[in-house]
């Protein structure tokens, strides 16, 4: 049923360029397709079939064009509803997006139909972990180890990996002990990760926030500088890199760092944000401002911050909310971007 609502979407998209009337059933495309209406009308080639429309779908994935990637995965699917292989990748693609829904539908019409296999575990189990649910995520991830285990006969502590390795079901496995401030089990699972890929952008990210975590900031800062060097493109790397400069007391650096990746405005009251939950108002106010300043009809968040700052300062006039955690009860967080997940 789930993999019907999935493939609905191709006899409805092809008939988009015959009818505006009503999608069949109630179902728009969007609600299932997740990407550009015009993507669907710049499809030059039908593939004849599945082998034809998965390749297609790998070339248009690679180029970074994932609407049209999908559009051929859910073509493979069609052509051949068997193609599990394709269903996994319909749900990578909606998790890499955030369509938490429509991924999880996905891998799990997989994993019923196919319950040991390795990339829909290996999957699930990262998409677990982005929903916060570690202990289904510590189970799914632990399977698709298990098996990548099996493969190249390692257990216990003799793990083994190769370039076939799934890099991201290591690299998850050490975000799961890092939740758990487990920081030496974190760090084997990044090594075993680093294996795989030495110049992974992922895992020195991972590496660097496990540092940071751990409190061993210097450390944290030459891996992130590190990863950098690996891929500069990689956000997260300068998100969490603005971060870690921000809680070392150099603003100016980690302003630079979140302006690599979002505009002034944003990147101030980024900065701003990590002031106020450090309780540090005076600087977390200079940095709204200056948000206000440069954009001062658009950013509603920085001007919520700067009232908030108002009103902890009332508070502790008060005598009333004088610890970090009642401060970052106050904090309006931008967008969740700076909870710094790896």
């Amino acid at each position: 049923m789930n993999r019907n609502a999935l493939v609905l979407l191709l006899p409805l998209v092809l008939a988009g360029c015959q009818t505006t009337g009503p999608a069949l059933g109630g179902f728009q495309p969007k609600s299932v397709y997740g990407g550009k209406d015009s993507v669907l009308y710049q499809v030059q080639e039908q593939a004849d079939s599945p082998e034809q429309a998965m390749r297609m779908g790998e070339m248009a994935y690679r180029g970074g064009a994932l609407d049209q990637a999908l559009y051929q995965y859910l073509r493979a699917l069609e052509l051949d509803p068997g193609r599990y292989d394709a269903l996994v990748w319909i749900g990578r693609i909606h998790r890499e997006r955030g369509n938490n829904h429509l991924a999880e539908l996905a891998f799990t019409d997989v994993l019923q139909n196919q319950p040991g296999n390795p990339q829909a575990l290996a999957e699930m189990g990262l998409l677990q972990l982005a929903m916060r649910r570690p202990d289904s995520a510590s189970e799914l991830l632990g399977k698709a180890m298990a098996a990548d285990q099996q493969r190249l006969g390692g257990s216990g502590e003799g793990l083994k990996v190769d370039a076939a390795s799934p890099l991201k079901v290591y690299n998850g496995l050490g975000v799961l002990a890092d939740l758990n401030n487990d920081f030496e089990r974190a760090a084997r699972f990044y090594a075993l990760a680093q294996q795989i890929e030495p110049r992974s952008a992922l895992v020195a990210n991972s590496q660097a926030y496990s540092l940071y975590l751990a409190g061993k900031w210097n450390e944290a800062e030459m891996q992130y500088r590190r990863g950098i060097g690996f891929d500069s493109r990689y956000e997260p790397l300068w998100r969490n890199y603005g971060l870690l400069l921000a809680r070392m007391g150099r603003y100016e650096e980690a302003l630079s760092n979140f302006e690599q990746v979002e505009g002034r405005a944003e990147a101030s009251n980024d900065v701003g944000y990590i002031c106020l939950i450090e309780g540090k108002l005076d600087v977390a106010e200079q940095f709204f401002r200056s948000a206000i300043d440069l954009s001062p009809a658009h950013y509603e968040m920085a001007w919520e911050n700067l009232r908030r700052v108002e009103q902890i300062r009332r508070l502790r006039q008060d005598g009333v909310g004088q610890g970090d955690a009642a401060v970052e009860a106050f904090a309006v967080v931008p967008s969740g971007k700076l909870q710094a997940t790896p």
